[in-house]
């Protein structure tokens, strides 16, 4: 008998920095957009060190871990998926209003909770809006 494959698992790497670059500019801008202390940014990154913010804010984009990376991209999604809705009051209010569509919590609430779930759940609340 032959034993069940089992799935290998390629460690996880680093991405470098012309990979993660654009994304760390967009993570940037959104950051002015939505009008976001840096302390409310480390923590939506997940808990990132305040130098590395700080690093990136001045496009010093280093080497990025996955999990960063995945969180950029939910905010550049979250982005897309709520323009619309965020144009009507403007994208810096909008972020802290609370919202129906999230339980009468704001958006800067369920990002800045630090969780990759709280992440996609703000994204897919939003996703039919954007088709």
């Amino acid at each position: 008998m032959f034993a069940a494959a089992q799935p290998i698992e390629a460690p996880e790497r680093s991405v470098s920095q012309a990979e993660a670059g654009p994304l760390v500019r967009t993570t940037v801008l959104l950051a002015r957009v939505w009008e976001l202390r840096d302390a409310q940014m480390v923590a939506i990154l997940g808990g990132m060190q305040p130098e590395s913010w700080r690093r990136w804010r001045a496009g010093r984009v280093e080497i990025v871990d996955r999990e960063r990376l995945r969180r950029m991209a939910l905010l550049r999604d979250i982005h897309v998926t709520t323009r619309t809705e965020a144009a009507r009051l403007g994208a810096a209010d909008w972020i802290r209003a609370r919202q129906p569509r999230l339980d009468r919590r704001s958006p800067l609430e369920m990002m800045a909770s630090g969780r990759i779930a709280d992440l996609i759940r703000l994204r897919d609340a939003y996703a039919p809006l954007a088709a």
